[in-house]
């Protein structure tokens, strides 16, 4: 049975289980949290009233997955929450988690860069905010012929418009014929322009790609059952911005990544927060890669999938 948390009962539990748990000081957990030591008593109260204390337990194997997974994968953060009943329902709670860690840490005149996937689309429909100056959201791969949520493009329109920012389109295919198209596109000023633009960003909001059958570029057009058979047998197991990679996080060089244009992996090392948002079973050994690569430094998934990174790591 999954257990459903409002938003005070979540941040209670999280509250009480830094205190009672880990045995961080009111003004630690104040500073943790963006909060007033003063807010911090209030809320500690609250939990004992509303006997939030006495159910920590339940929710206490998300906060120590958390803790476990920021600990092995040297993480900046590492969020996870309560996997609901079906994986839209699931991909719906990681939504939720990452506007709130985006809402937190966004700041005026940030340049966000953004993939795709449909947790980022997720992620994107649930952004309720508009209070930050001067932003700009950039698009990292280039586009495809696809549905709203598989669409670079649109989730990228999408994002810029729920957070009132400067949308910077990156006009090209995810994937072309040749590496000769893919050298001559990039040498268009409009496109290299924003490629360069990219290397500003302070955060990346990227969706963890598998190699399965609900993989986007397979989803998407973009690639064919035979495009994974190879990449699968050259060690490929997911990929971030359609750039490729093993189970250590290394990228797998093909034919293929010769003409996937996309903000280049090594280049992510520029952006200084970089999330990652994926739940699921399939998701698993991507996002094991993708931590070990350092692809990522902020996780954001469910108590399930986190589990089995665990326990395959």
């Amino acid at each position: 049975m999954t257990v459903s948390w409002s938003d005070d009962e979540e941040l209670m539990a999280r509250v009480s289980w830094y205190y009672y748990e880990e045995g961080m000081t009111q003004a630690e957990i104040g500073e943790k949290l963006g909060f007033s030591r003063s807010k911090v008593v209030r809320l500690l109260a609250r939990a004992r009233d509303e006997g939030i204390v006495k159910v920590s337990i339940t929710r206490s194997a998300c906060i120590e997955k958390e803790k476990r997974l920021k600990d092995i994968f040297d993480l900046r953060e590492a969020i996870v929450v309560p996997s609901a009943d079906d994986l839209e329902a699931t991909k719906h709670a990681v939504g939720k988690a990452a506007v709130q860690y985006l809402e937190k840490i966004l700041r005026n005149g940030d340049v966000i860069g953004v993939s795709w996937g449909t947790t980022v689309y997720e992620v994107g429909k649930q952004i309720h905010f508009n209070k930050f100056k001067d932003l700009t959201v950039i698009q990292l791969i280039g586009g495809m012929n696809a549905g709203q949520e598989l669409n670079p493009q649109e989730i990228v329109k999408l994002i810029a418009s729920k957070l009132g920012a400067r949308g910077l389109w990156l006009n090209t295919p995810a994937v072309v014929e040749s590496p000769e198209i893919k050298k001559a596109l990039l040498t268009e000023s409009s496109i290299r322009q924003v490629i360069e633009t990219a290397k500003n960003c302070r955060i990346a909001l990227l969706g963890v790609g598998d190699l399965g059958p609900s993989s986007s570029l397979l989803i998407g057009g973009s690639l064919s059952d035979r495009d994974m058979k190879m990449l699968k047998a050259l060690g490929a197991v997911g990929d971030v911005m359609g750039c490729h990679f093993d189970i250590e996080g290394k990228p797998v060089k093909s034919e293929l990544s010769e003409r996937i244009i996309s903000f280049a992996l090594e280049n992510l090392r520029y952006i200084s927060i970089r999330i990652g948002v994926a739940c699921g079973d399939n998701k698993v050994e991507p996002l094991v890669g993708a931590l070990r690569g350092k692809h990522i430094n902020v996780t954001i998934t469910d108590e399930n999938t986190a589990e089995k990174v665990l326990n395959y790591h």
